[in-house]
């Protein structure tokens, strides 16, 4: 706690200088949108979804412990669930309105939003959430983020699709420039299917196993307290420029097709 309170000091102290640098970086997307993920980027969903899988399994299970995001089912097999349950069980521990309507925001996430709020920079939320879920996600907005609008909002993966192909196709029908991610197969698949770029908020699942791409940009290794400050930090920083540099030719490219 004692931590989060000194970063937030700091960001307070160098607000106007962070936030001129960053929005001067994202002009270099000209004028396309930001997608923001939910799960992990905007939402620290894990909080309670590893809170109700402890609880099941009466074992202390804890964000570092899942090396993939599906690591948990893996862990459920290992302390006794049934391999042909252990999937399910993992599902139901991350798809759950519970958890959707009540996990806490991510570190640094309202700050951040803040700054494209203060830009006028357009952003959206892009999840492969199951689109029975969309309610409990929208009573969260409106309680964390009450600004957002909830056409802004988008959901409705279809089963079968996965969730790379699903926000591949919101990006490029809504005229992402920009996307903020927390999995590394879902970025693949936005890199290799979309003229977007994609930053990468680090999680224990994606410290391992990197896909390389030059519109894919990692952000060093998950602690605690990363979150958003990690995005901010990248994006008020020279880093940023040379990374969306190139976004310019390849976004209006893509447009005039």
């Amino acid at each position: 706690m004692q931590l989060t309170f000194r970063i937030l000091e700091m960001f307070a102290e160098r607000y106007p200088n962070v936030f001129n640098s960053l929005s001067e970086n994202l002009k270099l997307l000209n004028g396309g949108s930001i997608g923001i993920d939910i799960d992990a980027v905007t939402q620290a969903t894990y909080v309670l979804a590893l809170n109700k899988i402890s609880h099941t399994l009466r074992k202390n299970i804890q964000k570092e412990d899942l090396v993939t995001y599906w690591e948990l089912a893996k862990i459920a097999k290992d302390n006794g669930v049934d391999p042909d349950k252990a999937m399910e069980l993992a599902k139901s521990a991350w798809n759950d309105d519970e958890v959707y309507a009540n996990a806490p925001a991510m570190p640094g996430i309202k700050s951040f939003l803040q700054m494209l709020n203060e830009a006028t920079l357009p952003y959206l939320f892009i999840s492969s959430r199951p689109v029975e879920h969309l309610e409990a996600t929208r009573e969260w907005f409106r309680k964390e983020l009450p600004w957002v609008k909830p056409e802004n909002i988008i959901l409705g993966r279809k089963e079968g699709m996965s969730g790379g192909e699903f926000k591949s196709g919101m990006i490029n029908r809504y005229g992402v420039a920009l996307h903020i991610e927390d999995a590394v197969e879902e970025a693949k698949t936005i890199a290799q299917e979309t003229p977007a770029h994609v930053i990468i908020v680090p999680q224990p699942w994606n410290d391992n196993g990197r896909f390389v791409h030059p519109r894919i940009k990692y952000l060093g290794e998950s602690s605690y307290s990363n979150g958003s400050w990690s995005v901010i930090r990248f994006l008020s920083g020279p880093q940023a420029k040379d990374f969306l540099s190139d976004k310019v030719n390849s976004f209006c490219v893509a447009q005039s097709h």
